[in-house]
């Protein structure tokens, strides 16, 4: 018969029992703890990577949607140099309407309007788009065309061909009007290059070039000709009249007839009739500048017509100054100004002694004389020739200096403030062998 267990070990067992547990329930408390802060760990890290996955996934969309606008930024149109000289000798290509150009600023919007709705149209049969982003380069030399309007009597188009130009490209973002300055290679050498840039561009589809008057852009294009992928993204601007070796070429034509001239330029001066005008002489001055000590003011202004072509004076520097014609009297400048609230006058039926022009906008009637006809003379003054004091045309009524020179008040806001340090003594005649000059 076994021995009963003493108290004592009995309760020695007890607290061996309760160590036991105690450590076991220890080790589990523990481990929860370390199980805890390492799920607290995964949590956070967990939450960091949706927070990054979703902040790549929305710079993800904006990539995309970027690259699909830039994908479909269809057309960069290159339009042909509207004037340029090549070894003395006028290069005019396709210009703009005359129409547009005579309406300054509001005729630039208009045409850069209707480019962009042709352009918008023509590009619909490649792939039915018309979100493509469209680029438009204008190359010219402006002070070449100023020099060819002027010199054939298309003057209403010379004063106003700056501010067309202004017009066009501050009407839309993506175009833009360069001045490539003289020299028919300068133009040809940016179109190049814009080509170049565009060609090998894949967000580019597509490109529209006004050359096809130029075969000198051929050998750019027959490197292409063959390449079916290539050729099929390029698109010439119809001409005038299509250089002959373009012929063999498989890019497309685009025509917009409402934008730009359908005939060249003509080389001289238009006719009268059916008659050629032959212009008269250089008349004299009306005051003569070596010998005249007072200007002449009031009832002593005697006028001639027309007033142009006349006599061109040059300073000691070989630039130009515009003629004496006196001070008219308060009164005739208040006629003057009450007339021409009603009626704007034709510059070349008052001043050049007829007009050419069988759509003329401005009026032809009264004809000014005496006193109101050199106001008249000295309001068209106040528009700044685009030649400056460079000017040799007979023809031209703008103005060549600023009338108060180093005294101006305007001083850095003047329209003719490059000229204001320009002599404005007249020191002897400028001579050629023609009445007209060529600017």
């Amino acid at each position: 018969m076994a021995e009963p267990i003493s108290a004592l070990d009995q309760l020695g067992k007890f607290k061996q029992s309760d160590e036991e547990r105690f450590n076991f329930m220890k080790e589990l408390v523990d481990k929860n703890t370390t199980l805890l802060d390492e799920l607290k760990i995964a949590k956070g890290d967990l939450n960091h990577e949706i927070t990054s996955r979703r902040m790549l996934q929305d710079k993800v969309q904006d990539v995309e949607a970027k690259l699909k606008g830039t994908q479909e930024s269809a057309v960069s149109q290159h339009p042909p140099d509207p004037g340029g000289h090549e070894s003395g000798t006028e290069q005019i290509r396709r210009l703009f309407d005359d129409n547009l150009i005579r309406q300054g600023a509001v005729g630039g919007s208009e045409a850069a309007h209707r480019l962009l709705d042709n352009i918008k149209h023509y590009v619909q049969h490649y792939d039915g788009s018309t979100t493509w982003k469209i680029l438009v380069r204008v190359y010219t030399n402006l002070e070449g065309l100023f020099t060819k309007y002027t010199y054939i009597g298309f003057n209403e188009e010379a004063s106003c061909l700056r501010h067309f130009v202004a017009g066009f490209t501050q009407s839309q973002p993506f175009f833009d009007y360069v001045d490539a300055g003289f020299g028919k290679e300068r133009a040809d050498h940016k179109i190049k290059e814009q080509f170049d840039l565009f060609i090998d561009n894949i967000q580019c589809k597509h490109i529209l070039l006004g050359i096809a008057h130029d075969n000198g852009y051929v050998p750019t294009l027959d490197a292409f000709k063959n390449d079916a992928t290539i050729a099929s993204r390029i698109s010439l601007l119809k001409p005038i009249t299509k250089g002959r070796e373009y012929n063999g070429l498989p890019f497309e034509i685009a025509s917009f007839e409402s934008i730009f001239r359908k005939e060249e330029l003509p080389h001289d001066r238009p006719m009268y009739g059916k008659q050629t005008r032959t212009l008269p002489p250089p008349r004299q001055p009306l005051f003569s500048p070596l010998s005249m000590r007072k200007r002449a003011t009031g009832k002593d202004l005697v006028a001639r017509r027309p007033l142009y072509p006349g006599p061109i004076w040059l300073n000691k520097d070989n630039q130009r100054v515009d003629e004496d014609l006196g001070d008219p009297s308060e009164k005739s400048l208040m006629n003057l100004d009450s007339l021409v609230r009603s009626n704007k006058l034709c510059n070349d039926q008052q001043l050049r002694g007829g007009c050419t022009n069988p759509s003329c906008r401005y009026s032809h009637e009264p004809a000014l004389d005496g006193e109101e006809l050199i106001a008249f003379a000295l309001t068209a003054r106040r528009t700044p020739c685009g030649g400056g004091s460079r000017c040799r045309s007979r023809l031209c009524v703008l103005g060549h200096q600023c009338p108060f020179g180093l005294s101006c008040a305007r001083r850095s806001t003047c329209y003719f403030k490059k000229l204001h340090t320009n002599d404005l003594t007249m020191d002897h005649e400028y001579e050629d062998t023609e009445t007209n000059g060529t600017g």
